[in-house]
């Protein structure tokens, strides 16, 4: 037999080689990912994540405890069982809030921010009053005049409008542009707003001072000559009985010096 016969039997007498078997891999991937999960379901319910600190900011009307409720968060939760996204949609469901934003602050807090409907003026409708925000949405539905803080819209009333509707009247929207960009203090100091006369409105204040503003134009520069004229009201010790904003040099009778 020669040596080319002998080596090919050599070869031809080799055991083939078992390939791996794919099992083997397979079990180290589930391995590996059942440890990841255990891992993480460990640290995800360390006590350390339950939730102590809930911060609300921007609440004036609705109270924290309703804020909370709404979003569906409470002392003791753990922290990665609020679905944050949820917990916005929640909030922005309630014609009380307009904007929400919802995040965790870590290692064992919430945030929560919204920006309220504010309620900025009130009109009466034939069953009592409704409260208006800035865009004319009802938020508010009442037989007695229960929010003193906010003027009255007089000279026109509300008819066939609930909760959530929004009043389309040009006179009283255009009232709203102008009350909205007051702040709490001036909204209190202003008992009513006449539109009866949408070519000569009248404000009236809690101090009996009338800021005469005319037709509901030149909006921005009406409201800083009002916020003025407020200030003024605030700080002087003698009557001022009008202001007279109709014409575009704002007019201001002498002080009664009685």
């Amino acid at each position: 037999m020669g040596d080319e016969q002998m080596q090919e039997m050599a070869v031809d007498e080799t055991p083939a080689r078992t390939p791996p078997k794919k099992w083997h891999w397979l079990f180290q991937v589930f391995g590996f990912l059942g440890f990841v999960a255990v891992a993480i379901a460990a640290v995800v319910y360390l006590p350390v994540f339950k939730l102590e600190n809930i911060y609300v900011k921007g609440n004036s009307y609705v109270p924290q405890d309703d804020i909370m409720r709404i979003a569906g968060v409470y002392k003791g939760q753990h922290m990665f069982q609020v679905e944050t996204d949820k917990a916005v949609q929640n909030l922005r469901k309630d014609l009380r809030i307009e904007q929400a934003i919802v995040k965790r602050t870590f290692p064992n807090g919430i945030y929560i921010e919204v920006e309220e409907r504010r309620p900025v003026a009130c009109v009466a409708c034939e069953f009592g009053f409704l409260d208006l925000d800035r865009k004319g949405m009802v938020l508010n539905a009442y037989r007695v005049r229960h929010l003193q803080t906010i003027p009255l819209l007089s000279g026109v009333e509300a008819r066939d409008l609930y909760i959530g509707d929004t009043f389309g009247n040009e006179q009283i929207i255009l009232a709203l542009q102008y009350l909205s960009p007051l702040d709490e203090t001036e909204l209190a100091q202003i008992a009513e707003v006449n539109l009866a006369n949408p070519g000569y409105v009248v404000v009236r204040t809690t101090d009996a001072a009338e800021i005469r503003i005319g037709v509901l134009d030149r909006i921005e520069e009406k409201v800083k000559l009002t916020k003025s004229f407020l200030g003024d009201l605030r700080t002087t010790q003698k009557p001022i009985k009008f202001i007279d904003l109709t014409t575009s040099a704002p007019f201001i009778p002498a002080i009664d010096e009685k």
